[in-house]
């Protein structure tokens, strides 16, 4: 069955929501590893894939630079998706990835868990 094709808009606003996801698993696990007095933990890859499975390990304080703006992501090492974001730092076991496109920086910055506790 032939797959059905989705406009520019509507795969963006798949991008956001997909990563998005990942994130809150990611917010779950850091709370968890701060509980426990961890400095670092396995997170999830929050690349736009919905069927990665990648784990990315980073410092508590890595993490967190992450989540300073609602529309940067952690993904592993070569799956940033360049029509849609732009690696800003990393390290050899992540990319800290920030959504460029509007819509999807829109839709990211609107899921962010962070910005809905504030």
């Amino acid at each position: 069955m032939p797959r059905e094709m989705t406009s520019s808009g509507e795969n963006e606003e798949r991008i956001a929501r997909t990563e998005s996801l990942f994130r809150g698993v990611n917010e779950r696990i850091a709370t968890s590893a701060r509980r426990f007095g961890g400095d670092d933990a396995s997170f999830v890859c929050e690349c736009d894939d919905p069927q990665c499975t990648d784990r990315v390990r980073v410092t508590l304080a890595e993490y967190e630079e992450v989540r300073a703006d609602g529309a940067s992501f952690l993904v592993a090492p070569g799956h940033e998706n360049r029509e849609v974001e732009e690696v800003r730092s990393g390290g050899p076991s992540f990319s800290l990835v920030e959504k460029v496109r509007p819509l999807v920086r829109r839709t990211a910055k609107q899921l962010n868990p962070r910005a809905q506790q504030a």
